[in-house]
């Protein structure tokens, strides 16, 4: 397989991608390692250019620490007062109570300055 150089198109994209399925679990300190993180740094650069990610909104960041375990339901059930307030602000239809705020910071690093609405903010 030749060597890849650069990513600059969606086919050097995706050429990348898969040498480095290849390579995951390579010897650490090996050239298949080395290849790796070199194929990983063209990639990221890439998908920063092209496929720019957003700051979340309180109610997906939310959504996504629910959905991964990280914040319980129950933890976030008793800081949104209850299911309608928490469903409410699933929905994006309320702000993110402070409390819940303040735990999404402790869990992400992420700082929601409530009362804002749908937005992320920088502290």
């Amino acid at each position: 397989m030749a060597e890849i150089a650069q990513v600059r198109t969606e086919a050097d994209y995706d050429a990348a991608l898969a040498r480095i399925s290849e390579l995951l679990g390579a010897e650490p300190y090996s050239p298949e390692d080395e290849e790796l993180d070199r194929l990983s740094t063209l990639v990221e650069s890439y998908e920063t250019e092209h496929y720019p990610m957003g700051s979340p909104t309180p109610s997906g960041l939310l959504e996504f620490l629910i959905d991964q375990q990280i914040v319980s339901r129950e933890q976030a059930l008793s800081l949104a007062g209850g299911k309608a307030g928490l469903d409410a602000m699933l929905a994006g239809q309320q702000a993110i109570t402070p409390d819940l705020a303040q735990l999404l910071y402790e869990k992400t690093g992420i700082f929601l300055r409530p009362p804002l609405h749908g937005f992320a903010t920088t502290p």
